[in-house]
């Protein structure tokens, strides 16, 4: 695991995340797929309250209070919608938490093979594989985002 490698994933997400919102409005943003599932305002939340945990790992500040975080990190069918955060907003807070990101991989002066403290009790996981886990959750979501754009019968991006 190299700081390379981190940054490499970390930029396609972003890649991803941005190519698969273009053309997205707010109101597509905040419609549920049929027969189910979650819509596009939702996902986004989802990545950028998740960079939260990437954050800690790194030590360096995520930009949303823990209230905010929590919006996005519960079920969609239990969320409070009036809670819910725009879709530009949450473009700028992806794009911001981007940076924040990148510039914390890069600065990172440990080990990312050194065990990561905050690890379950025998677990071996280090620190970049740590992060490494929360950069493969948001690329799983930030493909997600291209399945949805398809809902919304919008054309595939990448």
């Amino acid at each position: 695991m190299t700081t390379a490698d981190l940054q490499a994933q970390l930029g396609f997400c972003h890649f991803c995340i941005a190519t698969n919102l273009e053309e997205i409005t707010e109101a597509q943003a905040l419609k549920e797929p049929s027969p189910s599932g979650n819509p596009v305002n939702y996902v986004l939340g989802h990545i950028v309250a998740y960079r939260s945990h990437i954050c800690k790992i790194l030590a360096v500040p995520h930009p949303w209070k823990e209230a905010q975080i929590a919006v996005y990190d519960e079920s969609w069918p239990k969320i409070d919608k009036t809670r819910l955060v725009s879709l530009a907003k949450l473009k700028a807070d992806e794009e911001h938490t981007h940076a924040i990101l990148k510039a914390g991989i890069e600065e990172f002066d440990g080990d990312w093979d050194e065990l990561w403290p905050g690890r379950k009790e025998g677990s071996m996981q280090s620190y970049g594989r740590r992060v490494q886990f929360f950069l493969q959750h948001e690329a799983y979501h930030s493909g997600q985002l291209g399945s949805l754009r398809r809902t919304l019968g919008l054309p595939g991006k990448i």
